[in-house]
C-alpha cells in the first residue's frame, strides 16, 4: 500500500508502542476516500493527511491520535461520517476528528469572524489531542502555502503568527513553533526575511568555525577529563527570533548575542549543575546572560540552564545544558508527556494546561471580540516570572501588577485586595512586575471591591473578565432597573409596552445576533451604553409602520380593478431599494455621495430622519460605520422593478472647463438633448483658465450617467468630471 511502508518505518524508528493493524487500516480508508481529490500543488490529496501523520509520529503521538491524523479530512471531504470511524476505530479516535472537523469548517472573512476564533479556541482548549493535530495540519498548510494566491499567503501566514506559533510556544512545543514562525515570516515579510537570511548565510562559515572550536573544548573539558557522559551539538537561532531582535528591536545583527548556540544533554540534574561550573571556568561569561529553568521551570515545562559565554575572537555563545528528557519536553512540550508520563491524555491537574483551565474559566465573560483580543495578546506577549511568599513560582502576563497575581491566584483575593507589597516593600497596585519579585497581596474584609479604574490597572484577560463580572454583579439590578426606565420611556412614545417590545422579533433578531441572553441584559447594555437604544427602537418603529399599513389595507379594501395594481406595488419599493427584506420604509439618499442604481449601497439608520443611503465607498459613511457600526444595516436595489414604476433621483456632479465662452451653453444643451432634468446648476472660477461648474440632475441610473458623461468629455475644453 502506497506511503505505508515509510510510515511502518518511521513508527519503528521512534519505538512507538501503538497499534500497527489499526493505524494501517486508517491509512487505507483515507487513501480510498480522497481518491480523485488533489492539492492546489496538484499532488495527490492523499499526500497531506499522510504528511500530518508523519508530524505526529515524529512528536511520538499514540495510537488514536496518529489515526485522527490521518482521517482528520475525511468527514470534510467525503461520505465517511464519524460514526463510521467510531465504528471501526473507536470513540476517542473519532472525537477527536470531529473537534479537527468542526475546526475545520468554521467560515473565515465574515462578520462573525472573532465567534469564530472563539470557538476555535475553546473547541481546541477541551482536548489537547486536537491542538496538536490542528498545529500539524497547519504546519504542513505552511509548507505548501506557495501553490496559494498571494492574499491567501497573507492571510494564512498573518493567523499562524497570532494564534497557531503562540499555541505552540505556549505548549512548548518549540520546533513547531520555530518553523511556523520561520515560514510565516517568509511570506508576510519577504524583503526583510531575504536580507536575513543573506546576513546569516555570509559568514555562516566563520560561525561554524566558532561553534566547532567551542565543542571541542567543552568535549576535551567534559567528556575527557571530567568523565561525563553527554551529548554536544551546535545550533543556530531560528530566523523569526532574529528578525524581531534587529527589524523590531533595532539591535545590529552583529550585537544578537545567541545567533550561535550550544545545546549540551547530560545524564541528569546533577551533572548539568557539574557542567555549568566547568564551563564558567574556561570561558568567561557575559553579565546578566545566566538563566536557570531547571530549578524553575516555565509554566510549558520548560527546563534548562542558559548561559552565554565569549567565545574564540569575542563572539558571543549561548550555551544550554539540560537532561535528555527536558531536551524532549523542549522540543515536543505537551506532547512529550505521552511519552513521559505514559498515559494517552493529558490531566487538568498538569501545570502546562494551567493557562487553559484560566480561559475555559473566563470564556463566558465579554464579548467575542474582547475574549479573542484578550487570548491573543496573552499569547503573543512574553511572560514575567513572579514568587508567592510561599515561593511558588507563578508565570504572569509581561506587564502584569499586583492586581494580575492577585487574580490569578482567586477571584476572592482579588476582590478583596487593598494593597501590594512586592520584595518586603509597599508598592502601588498598578506597578509592574519584575522576574523574580515577590509578591504579597494585602487583603481586608471590608475592602470595596474592584471599580471601573482597576480595569486599566491589569492587562491579563482573567484579571480583566473578573474585575468586569464582579462589577456587573454588583451594579446589575441597578443597571437593569437604570436601563429598563430608559427603556419604557422610549417604548411608550410608539405605543408598545414591555411584554411586546420582549415578544418583537425585530427585537429577539437583536438580542440573538448579538448573543444577549434576556431582556434583563439588554437593559443592563443599555444602562452602560453597550447597546445603541435609539437603533433598536428604529428597527421595532419601522416594523410597526409596516404592520400598520398592511393592517389599514385589510380594514379599508379598495375596489377589485384598483386592488390589483395596489398589489403590484406593494411588492415594489417606493424608491426603489430593499431595505433588510422590508418594503416602503422611510429612506434618504445622502447628498454627500447621490446613489444611482447600479453603484454598490450600504444603509445608515439616523436618529431622526429613519435610514440614510450612501455609496458604499463614500467616506462619510465609512467614517459613520466605523465610529458607530451597530447603525449599519444592509440594502440594495430593487432590481425587480418594472420600467414604468422607475424612479429618477436626484444626482449631482461637477465638471471642469477651460474658461472659455458657449462652454457652459454647450454642457445644458447636450443635457437637453439627452431629456435630462437639469434641476441645478452653478460655477465657480477656479483660475485665469480653469472653472467648476456644479450640476444637478435626474436621473435614472449609473448606465445613463456614464453615457452623459462620455458625450460631456466630448464637448471642447472640457477637461474631466468627477461625482
Amino acid at each position: 500500500m502506497k506511503y505505508w511502508l515509510d510510515i511502518e518505518k518511521e513508527i519503528k524508528e521512534k519505538n512507538l508502542n501503538v497499534d500497527m493493524k489499526l493505524i494501517r487500516e486508517a491509512l487505507l480508508l483515507a487513501q480510498e476516500s480522497h481518491i480523485g481529490q488533489f492539492r492546489k500543488s496538484g499532488e495527490e490529496y492523499i499526500l497531506h493527511p499522510v504528511e500530518v501523520t508523519r508530524i505526529l509520529i515524529d512528536m511520538k503521538m499514540d495510537t488514536d491520535t496518529i489515526i485522527a491524523g490521518i482521517l482528520h479530512d475525511v468527514v470534510e471531504d467525503t461520505f465517511i461520517t464519524i460514526a463510521d470511524i467510531e465504528y471501526n476505530f473507536g470513540k476517542n479516535a473519532a472525537q477527536l476528528v470531529d473537534g479537527v472537523t468542526k475546526l475545520k469548517i468554521l467560515p473565515n472573512g465574515t462578520k462573525d469572524q472573532y465567534e469564530n476564533i472563539r470557538k476555535m479556541i475553546l473547541a481546541m482548549s477541551l482536548n489537547l489531542s486536537v491542538v496538536i493535530i490542528k498545529l500539524a495540519d497547519r504546519l504542513h498548510n505552511m509548507r505548501t502555502l506557495k501553490y496559494m494566491k498571494p492574499e491567501k499567503q497573507i492571510s494564512i501566514s498573518q493567523e499562524t503568527l497570532e494564534i497557531y506559533a503562540p499555541l505552540a510556544h505556549r505548549l512548548g512545543i518549540a520546533k513547531i513553533k520555530w518553523e511556523l514562525e520561520d515560514l510565516a515570516l517568509s511570506y508576510l515579510k519577504p524583503k526583510e526575511y531575504q536580507e536575513l537570511k543573506k546576513m546569516i548565510d555570509t559568514k555562516k562559515g566563520q560561525r561554524e568555525k566558532y561553534i566547532d572550536a567551542a565543542i571541542e573544548i567543552l568535549k576535551v573539558k567534559i567528556i575527557d577529563e571530567s568523565k561525563l557522559k553527554v551529548t554536544i551539538k551546535g545550533r543556530i537561532k531560528h530566523f523569526y527570533s532574529i528578525y524581531k531582535k534587529i527589524y523590531e528591536k533595532g539591535k545590529e545583527f552583529e550585537h544578537v548575542y545567541d545567533l550561535m548556540g550550544i545545546r549540551i544533554v547530560a545524564e541528569n540534574k546533577r551533572d548539568c549543575y557539574h557542567i555549568l561550573g566547568i564551563i564558567q571556568e574556561n570561558f568567561q561569561p557575559v553579565p546578566g546572560r545566566f538563566k536557570d529553568y531547571i530549578s524553575a521551570p516555565k509554566s510549558n515545562n520548560y527546563q534548562s540552564i542558559h548561559t552565554t559565554v565569549i567565545g574564540a575572537g569575542g563572539t558571543f555563545v549561548e550555551i544550554q545544558i539540560r537532561t535528555e528528557e527536558m531536551d524532549k519536553i523542549a522540543e515536543n512540550g505537551i506532547a512529550a508527556h505521552w511519552s513521559y508520563k505514559e498515559q494517552t491524555s493529558i490531566t487538568k491537574k498538569d501545570q502546562v494546561y494551567g493557562w487553559l483551565r484560566g480561559v475555559i474559566e473566563t470564556q463566558q465573560e465579554g464579548s467575542s471580540e474582547e475574549f479573542v483580543k484578550g487570548f491573543t495578546e496573552e499569547l503573543i506577549r512574553g511572560t514575567v516570572f513572579v514568587f508567592s511568599p510561599k515561593g511558588d513560582i507563578v508565570e504572569l502576563t509581561s506587564g502584569s501588577t499586583p492586581l494580575d497575581f492577585a487574580f490569578y491566584i482567586h477571584s476572592d483575593i482579588g476582590c478583596k485586595c487593598i494593597g501590594a507589597k512586592v520584595n518586603g516593600k509597599i508598592v502601588p497596585l498598578e506597578y509592574k512586575l519584575k522576574n523574580g519579585d515577590c509578591v504579597e497581596v494585602i487583603t481586608s474584609k471590608n475592602a470595596k471591591g474592584p471599580g471601573n479604574d482597576w480595569l486599566n490597572m491589569v492587562v491579563t484577560s482573567g484579571a480583566k473578565n473578573k474585575i468586569r463580572k464582579w462589577i456587573k454583579e454588583q451594579k446589575f439590578e441597578e443597571n437593569i432597573k437604570i436601563g429598563r426606565d430608559l427603556l419604557e420611556d422610549e417604548i411608550e412614545k410608539i405605543g408598545m409596552t414591555i411584554k411586546e417590545f420582549e415578544e418583537n422579533k425585530i427585537v429577539k433578531k437583536h438580542l440573538e445576533k448579538h448573543n444577549i441572553p434576556s431582556l434583563d441584559d439588554l437593559c443592563f447594555q443599555i444602562a452602560e451604553k453597550r447597546s445603541k437604544l435609539d437603533v433598536i427602537i428604529t428597527k421595532v418603529k419601522l416594523e410597526l409602520e409596516i404592520e400598520k399599513e398592511k393592517n389599514d389595507r385589510l380594514i379599508n379594501p379598495i375596489p377589485s380593478k384598483v386592488k390589483v395594481k395596489e398589489k403590484i406595488d406593494r411588492k415594489k419599493n417606493d424608491y426603489g431599494v430593499i431595505v433588510e427584506g422590508i418594503e416602503n420604509t422611510l429612506i434618504k439618499f445622502a447628498k454627500c455621495c447621490t446613489p444611482l442604481p447600479g453603484d454598490e449601497i450600504g444603509g445608515y439608520i439616523t436618529k431622526i430622519t429613519g435610514i440614510t443611503i450612501h455609496r458604499k465607498e463614500c467616506q462619510n459613511y465609512l467614517n459613520m460605520i466605523k465610529l458607530d457600526p451597530g447603525r449599519q444595516i444592509d440594502v440594495s436595489w430593487d432590481n425587480k422593478i418594472e420600467e414604468s414604476r422607475v424612479n429618477k433621483y436626484k444626482f449631482a456632479f461637477n465638471v471642469f472647463i477651460n474658461n472659455r465662452n458657449n462652454v457652459l451653453a454647450d454642457i445644458i444643451s447636450l443635457i437637453s438633448n439627452h431629456k435630462i432634468l437639469l434641476t441645478s446648476i452653478n460655477s465657480s472660477i477656479l483660475s485665469n483658465n480653469e472653472a467648476k461648474i456644479k450640476i444637478i440632475i435626474e436621473i435614472r441610473d449609473k448606465n445613463d450617467y456614464s453615457i452623459l458623461v462620455n458625450n460631456i468629455l466630448k464637448i471642447k475644453d472640457v477637461l474631466s468630471i468627477e461625482r
